[in-house]
């Protein structure tokens, strides 16, 4: 277990809280990345791509001046990883020549540094020109690899179709460092063989496999952030890479953190065998009761991990239908199960919706969404489920229910309308052997007349993502 992942648990009210926007999240977007890796950061090579100068350097000192008001540090340049050619036509930017940076960079001399640079940009309109210059020809001394360096723009006093003369300049004292990151010999070595970001997925993909758990923390977070922003084909073309026995260590780790727990749970759904089906079945709770105090008594109860919805997108994977069947049988009905427990089953059908409907027919998994309908802490999500998936055929139930089940629960009723507003609006609603367009705009009518109210509240119609 690295560093990370050890000292970034989460504790239970955050992550509660984190499972239901991510599962609100999932269901509103229709994003490429992958289906458990909740909101992965921005990756080392994305920063670098959009960097004019990224380079690594060594801190010489730290001093602070004005009575502790104003901090300045001196790095050496060691190493470029960006910009190189750019920066050696500035002597003052070339290997081993001092870098002075308004911030503080704490450490001890000869530690090391990851430093972004962004060169200004801007032009001066008119005559005037921002640098003197009476050289018509480029000189060779300026950079302009990537026209971000600092412009000066000479115009004469002639009209719009007079002579315009744009001439680039380096000014290492007008670079802005961004950011002054603290890096091990360990991140060097990573960054030196980081693949580009330009090449394909599945042939960056195995380098960051073999990084996930590193013992350097910003490399197993920047190799789980590279999975994150992948797409799901992409992390599909190498699960032959993957290791089923890595994967059951890292999920058994009782401290792996939740979005590291959803991955390594659909990686194993694709790399491992059906064996695994419950490894990841008895993965999905707590090793230790949780005590739950109540009439001045503690009662023992198994608590769900968070991050199990990807436990449970990998057992759907190796089981089909037969494991969705369990996994009805032991979450989706049983009274006494906790929501964030049915809230990860509701995003492991999503993800088998969206990826995996071979595994599982669509028809399947809709019989499977409505079954929460009757959990009144559910029936929300379900129905806007059931509006996305185009479940038509529910509406009758749905309408059933506004009646009675619902009665009182505004929420749930509200949703059935918005359910009817979109069936009304659909084509396929309307290719159905019974045509289910009319029937809602028959219950929307009825609903106009009896309950005006909730129609009132509820004039944004809604949208149902695709």
């Amino acid at each position: 277990m690295n560093g990370f992942t050890q000292r970034h648990r989460q504790s239970s009210v955050a992550s509660a809280a984190l499972a239901v926007i991510l599962l609100l999240t999932a269901i509103f977007r229709n994003a490429p990345a992958c289906p458990f890796c909740l909101s992965p950061p921005q990756t080392l090579a994305e920063q670098i791509s959009r960097a004019d100068l990224v380079l690594i350097a060594e801190l010489v000192r730290f001093e602070v001046y004005d009575h502790g008001t104003r901090p300045e540090s001196t790095l050496r340049i060691r190493k470029y990883l960006r910009g190189q050619e750019t920066a050696a036509r500035q002597e003052r930017l070339s290997i081993g020549q001092p870098i002075f940076v308004q911030s503080e960079a704490a450490g001890a001399p000869g530690d090391l540094f990851l430093m972004y640079g962004t060169f200004p940009e801007y032009s001066v309109p008119g005559s005037a020109s921002t640098f003197a210059s009476t050289s018509t020809n480029s000189d060779a001394g300026n950079a302009n690899a990537t026209g971000k360096v600092v412009q000066a723009v000479l115009k004469s006093d002639t009209p719009v179709e007079a002579f315009i003369q744009k001439a680039s300049f380096l000014v290492p004292e007008l670079i802005s460092w961004n950011e002054t990151l603290a890096i091990t010999t360990d991140m060097v070595s990573y960054l030196e063989q980081l693949p580009a970001q330009a090449d394909p997925q599945p042939t960056r993909l195995p380098y960051f496999l073999t990084n996930l758990e590193h013992r350097d923390p910003l490399i197993a977070i920047d190799a789980w952030a590279e999975f994150g922003n992948a797409s799901y084909d992409d992390v599909v073309a190498v699960k032959e890479l993957m290791s089923p026995k890595d994967l059951r260590r890292w999920i058994a780790d009782k401290d792996m953190s939740p979005e590291r727990l959803g991955l390594y749970g659909m990686m194993l759904g694709l790399s491992g065998s059906p064996a695994d089906a419950q490894f990841l079945l008895s993965q999905m709770m707590e090793s230790e009761p949780a005590i739950e105090v109540g009439n001045d008594q503690a009662t023992p109860t198994r608590a769900f991990r968070f991050g199990a919805e990807g436990l449970m997108g990998g057992y759907l994977l190796l089981t089909g239908e037969e494991g969705l069947k369990q996994l009805e049988e032991t979450i989706a009905l049983p009274a006494d199960i906790p929501d964030t427990a049915r809230h990860a089953f509701v995003q492991s059908l999503q993800f088998i919706w969206s990826y995996e409907s071979d595994v599982i027919s669509k028809a399947r998994i809709q019989t499977s969404m409505r079954l929460l309908l009757q959990n009144s802490s559910m029936r929300e999500i379900a129905i806007t489920n059931l509006a996305r998936w185009e479940d038509w055929e529910s509406l009758p139930v749905l309408q059933t229910m506004f009646a009675k089940d619902c009665d009182g629960d505004r929420e749930s009723q509200r949703a059935i309308l918005q359910f009817a507003q979109t069936c009304r609006r659909s084509v396929s609603a309307r290719s159905n052997a019974q045509d289910y367009a009319s029937l809602a705009e028959e219950f929307l009518c009825e609903a106009h007349l009896t309950r005006p109210d909730l129609l009132s509240q509820n004039v944004r119609d809604f949208n149902a993502p695709q």
